[in-house]
């Protein structure tokens, strides 16, 4: 199961909610991605200011034990990127190819987005930038980077 969705949200931003569940016969997994970007003038004008959330999540139907791995992180037009670690602190996050490649995939979401609607409201993404979302969230559980979480 799959779900986009995206709208404008209070103090003049705009969020992206992209979900994806899926069940095997002794685990199911939940994914997500949010964006938070500043809202722009116009649609072909890209956001200066970037929040983002990815989450994986699967569970064992038999155990019901939980395994979660968690990144946030942020950059502005002139800041640089900066992980949510442990604690709430902010991080420097160095340019790599793993972090190019999800800025680059949250960047190809953005550009996909109705960043003109005045309402929220589901769309579709094409089928290869979605399969990138998903191999970005699935790369969690391997990833390098630093301040990935281990949530409980």
């Amino acid at each position: 199961m799959t779900k986009i969705t995206a709208g404008p949200i209070d103090g003049g931003q705009f969020r992206i909610a992209i979900a994806f569940m899926g069940a095997t016969e002794d685990s199911y997994k939940l994914q997500s991605l949010f964006v938070t970007v500043n809202r722009t003038k116009n649609r072909n004008e890209l956001p200066t200011e970037y929040y983002v959330d990815l989450t994986t999540t699967t569970r064992s139907l038999e155990t019901g034990t939980k395994k979660q791995k968690i990144l946030v992180f942020r950059w502005g037009k002139a800041t640089e990127r900066e992980v949510k670690c442990e604690g709430g602190k902010w991080s420097k996050q160095a340019a790599g190819p793993e972090i190019d490649k999800i800025v680059e995939i949250v960047k190809a979401v953005v550009q996909n987005a109705p960043r003109d609607a005045k309402e929220p409201g589901d769309f579709t993404l094409p089928t290869e930038l979605e399969q990138n979302v998903i191999s970005i969230l699935d790369g969690l559980e391997t990833s390098n980077l630093q301040c990935v979480r281990t949530g409980s």
